[in-house]
This record gives structure tokens, C-alpha cells and sequence, in this order.
């Protein structure tokens, strides 16, 4: 005979941890976005072209785009691999924080769907 189906016990890392990703992946949106509108005329750079600047930001842009999902995944604690994926690639932003948003989003693997 079969007893009840045990529950699993959830915490609050995933939570937290996808603030955090969320956070790093918001800092990261904030610098690419200065250097695609901004460029050269913002930092004061001269490499010879504002368009490479322009484009570092762009494709610096599409990654904390991609970071912010994964903290929202780690959020609802789903997609586990997602949610890791956004977790690395907001390493970027705000690192010490999005680093401890991967590490508890990495430790509670099992409370993802």
C-alpha cells in the first residue's frame, strides 16, 4: 500500500536567485543600451568608428534580454537550463550578484519543473 505522495519542500533560493540574475541582467540592459544610443559621443572613445560601439551594445542588449528571461524562469522555477543560461550570461552586468544568483539557482536544480 501505497502512503501519500511526499511534497517537495520548496525554498526560497530560486527566488532570490533569479532577483539577482534579474538585477545583473538590468545593469547589463542599461550599459549596452548607453553604448548603442550613445556610442563614441557618450564614452569619449575614439576607435575609429562609433559604429562598432554601436553594435558591442547591441549585441550586449539581445544578452541581457536573454539574462532577463532566465531570472524570470528562475522566478517561477521553471526551465531549469534557461534559467541557468540567464544566469551566465548576466555575469555581465552586476557580477558578484548574478554570480550568487546562478550558484542558489544551480543548488535547487530539483525544485525546477
Amino acid at each position: 500500500m501505497a502512503g501519500p505522495a511526499a511534497q517537495k519542500k520548496e525554498s526560497a533560493m530560486p527566488v532570490i536567485g533569479g532577483i539577482l540574475i534579474i538585477i545583473g541582467a538590468v545593469i547589463e540592459l542599461i550599459v549596452g543600451g548607453a553604448l548603442a544610443i550613445g556610442g563614441t559621443a557618450l564614452f569619449g572613445l575614439s576607435l575609429g568608428s562609433s559604429g562598432v560601439l554601436v553594435v558591442c551594445g547591441a549585441i550586449l542588449v539581445i544578452v541581457a534580454i536573454i539574462a532577463l528571461l532566465g531570472g524570470i524562469f528562475a522566478l517561477q522555477r521553471k526551465n531549469f537550463g534557461f534559467a541557468v543560461l540567464g544566469g551566465v550570461l548576466a555575469l555581465g552586468g552586476w557580477f558578484i550578484p548574478a554570480l550568487i544568483g546562478l550558484i542558489l539557482v544551480a543548488i535547487s536544480k530539483d525544485e525546477f519543473q
